[in-house]
């Protein structure tokens, strides 16, 4: 897939998702949700209505939006601020929820379909006119051994070739359950991305139980949300590494996508970019939980406020502080993506 297509997809997808699981708690809890934008406007078609929402297609294809019903104003009647404490907090937790979600199936998926048997090493492709085509090695062949020497890596095989030049080495590899014997000769001069005998090496698919890959999933999810929240902590000890705590925008998140990729497509699964896919949901997910105005922590951190109080804060000074909280992520983010331009992020 293109890089550009993916990095539309990922992101579209993400955000999306963030709303549907608003848009699902607010119609779980009887709050009125008056449209469901699939992208952002300008709107392109009205799709359908149904329960008393307009589901619309937009031109802009990053995401998706909802117009809740009262959502700072407590005299709209079904709208979310007239809710129930409860019900603003599962309404406004609920994004988040779905992309904590999202993370878990993107790992899930990536253990169990995607994932690599590292200790085991297979022909990914082979160079034409190359020793190993010359004797018939295939792509797909298992590597078994190298001059009786069991390959269980990369670092292995490379190790039982190189420095071995017209020296004539014995490889045996398995192929269709049977295993076949061939002898070659290493090259002496090659080109630096063929390596001595001309074939690029890989790892065949690990063989991963649903079980196993729902609790590798689950660990991934937990690994992040602690790697995330323990990150001040971890910067004031100074032992965080400075690309740790960047943040990055759409070029930075597009950048890392198109790596895991790349690499991603020379493996022949998904892999990598699964589990991109599910560290910058589980990111988004924390990130719209940070109690700063006018992200779903900020309305959540109102709630509470008003919780302890036992009265609510006047709505028009809330959506007076939402709106400078708003008008301060609108300039962090032009600057975030503007650095992504000037200071690309370094990438392996």
């Amino acid at each position: 897939m293109p890089d550009f297509v993916l990095f539309i997809i990922v992101l579209g997808t993400l955000l999306l998702c963030h709303e549907f699981g608003h848009f699902i708690a607010a119609k779980l809890t009887k709050v009125r949700v008056d449209e469901f934008g699939i992208g952002f406007p300008p709107r392109l078609i009205s799709l359908f209505e149904a329960g008393g929402t307009k589901f619309t297609l937009n031109l802009i294809p990053l995401g998706g939006f909802n117009r809740i019903a009262g959502e700072d104003d407590p005299e709209v009647p079904d709208g979310l601020a007239a809710a129930s404490k409860r019900v603003r907090v599962f309404v406004l937790s609920a994004g988040s929820l779905a992309n904590v979600l999202l993370g878990f199936v993107a790992f899930v998926l990536a253990f169990k379909f995607a994932a690599p048997d590292v200790e085991r090493v297979i022909i990914a492709d082979v160079v034409q006119a190359a020793p190993a085509d010359d004797v018939g090695i295939q792509v797909g062949d298992l590597v078994r051994s190298v001059d009786d020497k069991p390959i269980t890596s990369f670092d292995t095989m490379v190790d039982a070739i190189q420095n071995r030049p017209n020296d004539t080495v014995r490889i045996v590899i398995e192929r269709d359950d049977q295993l076949q014997t061939f002898e070659l000769a290493p090259r002496i001069e090659y080109p630096s991305d063929q390596g001595p005998i001309g074939v690029i090496l890989g790892h065949p698919p690990l063989e991963t139980s649903l079980l196993s890959a729902v609790r590798l999933g689950g660990e991934s999810i937990v690994m992040q949300v602690d790697a995330l929240l323990s990150l001040p902590a971890r910067l004031i000890r100074g032992v965080a590494e400075p690309e740790e705590t960047r943040l990055s925008g759409l070029k930075g998140i597009h950048d890392m996508l198109a790596w895991a990729n790349a690499i991603d497509r020379t493996a022949q699964r998904p892999f990598l970019t699964l589990n991109l896919i599910g560290v910058i949901s589980v990111g988004l997910a924390l990130a719209n939980l940070l109690p700063f105005p006018a992200l779903d922590g900020g309305r959540l951190l109102f709630v509470f406020a008003e919780a302890i109080l036992g009265r609510r804060i006047p709505p028009k000074l809330e959506a007076i502080v939402h709106s400078i909280g708003f008008a301060f992520l609108l300039v962090l983010m032009i600057y975030i993506n503007l650095k992504d331009f000037t200071d690309p992020l370094s990438l392996p």
